[in-house]
């Protein structure tokens, strides 16, 4: 009782400093499954929206912080936008600059500054759209440009595809790199790749080019094998940084990870409830509390720990799956036998999340695990939703039992000698 008196004052204890705090009151907070800015409307604040679908078909005059499963704007922004999600889809202009982490990020409209894209396995500029700046992308597999790009395009990508016109210069790391017919390239055409790159009859590159060889495979198309080690590779790098956090975790505090690991054989239902509800709420809090002065310490705590649970979820719901096992070996708190636990378990999520299957497999089972891993934690500090355990009544002390008394013989000596004689006498007489 006490912890949850606890918790709920402290949540009210936020809300309030988020909704009293000086400039908090100028966003606007959309939260929901789908979230939607009709063609007609106007936010003349900046707008927080999550949900799972997303889409901005009017006009929001600031800054726009999105974060759902898909991302749409079709409407005008004024200031920048930042969104992570697994698809981004940008046709209508933002003022600003577009700094996206997504799955596939596809812009067929206008951008003031710069487009900045972490992560994406597709990044695709459109024959409509037009970066003002630059374009610089982190570990992009393949990038596309149809389109027009005022500055530089920069980062480090698998493949770069140019069918559109850079007025900058080009300076990439890449796997591959195509130069097609209609492409133009007015700047310095550096790259660094394991092959030169292929550039068509028709295209043309006004600059100096600066070609590296560097290792890596081949430009030609991968084999299976090829592509299966790559996969393994991929796969035992992530398992051994996983196991090493897990490992970590075991040994620093193994009985509360047991704990959290069981919450979800306790109470699923409630774990994937609370689990859901942290994925969403708490990148609306982070954000809202980084918009107040004083509130940016707060809000990058609350987002290290939200990243530091999603990444630990793996491990979390690895042991987890294993503890549901009705083995007494599988749920002991023992440090050797929780370890053990973690390395099976952890492999089995990790494999099993990083198979080859198209669809969005990964991204979707990612979210999944991040979900349970969030409400597992959630549900064991919280304790909302568990049943609690309530410890066995003690057997009644049996009442004393009392015995009728039996009134005691008295006690006769045996008889003597001379008592015989006696007696004689009395009889004769």
């Amino acid at each position: 009782m006490r912890r949850a008196v606890g918790i709920v004052t402290l949540l009210g204890a936020l809300v309030a400093f988020v909704f009293w705090a000086p400039g908090a009151r100028a966003a606007q907070l959309v939260a929901g499954p789908s979230v939607t800015i009709g063609a007609d409307e106007r936010l003349d604040d900046e707008l927080y929206a999550t949900g799972n679908a997303i889409e901005i078909e009017g006009d929001v005059t600031r800054d726009v912080f999105a974060a759902g499963a898909t991302v749409a704007i079709s409407g005008r922004a004024g200031g920048d936008v930042t969104a992570a999600a697994g698809s981004v889809k940008v046709s209508g202009p933002i003022a600003g600059s577009l700094r996206v982490a997504a799955g596939t990020v596809e812009v067929t409209g206008p951008i003031g500054w710069d487009l900045v894209v972490l992560g994406a396995e597709s990044v695709t500029v459109g024959r409509t759209a037009t970066i003002a700046h630059d374009v610089a992308t982190i570990g992009a597999e393949t990038l596309t440009i149809d389109g027009t790009v005022r500055g530089n395009v920069r980062g480090n990508v698998g493949t770069l595809v140019v069918s559109g016109r850079i007025f900058g210069d080009v300076d990439v790391n890449a796997n591959r790199v195509e130069i097609r017919d209609g492409a133009q390239i007015d700047g310095v055409f550096r790259y660094r790749a394991p092959q030169p790159a292929t550039i068509a009859p028709g295209a043309r590159i006004v600059g100096p080019q600066e070609y590296t060889p560097s290792p890596g495979t081949t430009g030609g198309p991968q084999t299976t094998l090829d592509r299966v080690l790559s996969w393994l590779s991929t796969v035992l790098l992530r398992l051994g940084w996983a196991l090493v956090a897990g490992t970590l975790l075991v040994l620093a505090v193994p009985r509360q990870t047991a704990q959290v690991a069981d919450t979800f054989r306790r109470a699923p239902l409630w774990t994937i409830v609370w689990g859901v509800v942290a994925f969403v709420v708490v990148p609306v809090v982070a954000l809202v509390l980084a918009v107040t002065v004083v509130g940016l310490s707060a809000a990058l705590l609350l987002l290290g720990l939200y990243v530091a649970v999603l990444y630990l979820s793996q491990v979390l719901v690895g042991i987890a799956l294993i503890r549901l096992v009705p083995l007494r070996a599988f749920r002991s708190e023992r440090r050797l036998a929780l370890w053990l636990v973690m390395v099976v378990g952890t492999t089995l999520v990790l494999v099993f999340r990083m198979l080859p299957i198209p669809f969005g497999w990964t991204f979707w089972w990612s979210l999944l695990i991040g979900a349970l891993g969030l409400g597992m934690v959630w549900t064991a500090l919280s304790g909302w939703g568990l049943r609690r355990v309530v410890p066995a009544a003690a057997a009644p002390a049996p009442s004393p039992v009392f015995e009728e008394a039996i009134p005691a013989q008295p006690m006769t000596a045996p008889p003597t000698e001379a008592h015989e004689e006696v007696e004689e006498r009395r009889e004769e007489h």
